[in-house]
């Protein structure tokens, strides 16, 4: 009888033990969204987890334009774990570098049309520097209804 009162006065000390650990964050996919005007013009929005830069301070503001500069010599074949030092914004735009190099949307680059930060994401709204080709139709076809 003893035992049993031992062992349910230790069951939640234990419970509590285990209570008390923190589940790994999962990280949220990217998310990039296109859509061709009626009058050819390309647009896109691009968001990111905004936990995915070491520094989860929130964005600084830039100036429309496209990328960030570069900051001293930095090495374009980094791994993911070097991002230590990049900040949020520069994060961001690594991953949509690679997003546009990887689907072709914009070939001949893009302009900034906005950044910012909502529901712990970072999202960047940018439009391409060519119109659509009638390949670009087909490939990026809006399927969303707007």
């Amino acid at each position: 009888m003893t035992t049993k009162k031992l062992l349910l006065l230790l069951m939640p000390i234990f419970l509590s033990a285990c209570a008390n650990k923190s589940r790994p964050q999962v990280k949220q996919p990217d998310m990039f969204a296109t859509s061709i005007k009626s009058d050819n013009k390309k647009v896109f929005n691009f968001s990111i987890s905004a936990g995915q830069g070491a520094d989860e301070s929130k964005p600084e503001r830039r100036e429309a334009g496209g990328p960030p500069p570069k900051h001293g010599s930095e090495n374009k074949n980094q791994a993911k774990g070097d991002m230590a030092n990049e900040s949020p914004l520069d994060v961001l735009f690594t991953h949509l570098e690679t997003k546009l190099r990887d689907t072709g949307y914009c070939r001949e680059g893009y302009v900034e049309i906005d950044n910012y930060e909502s529901s712990g994401r970072l999202h960047i709204i940018g439009a391409c520097n060519e119109v659509a080709t009638p390949d670009d139709k087909r490939q990026f076809a809006n399927n969303y209804g707007y």
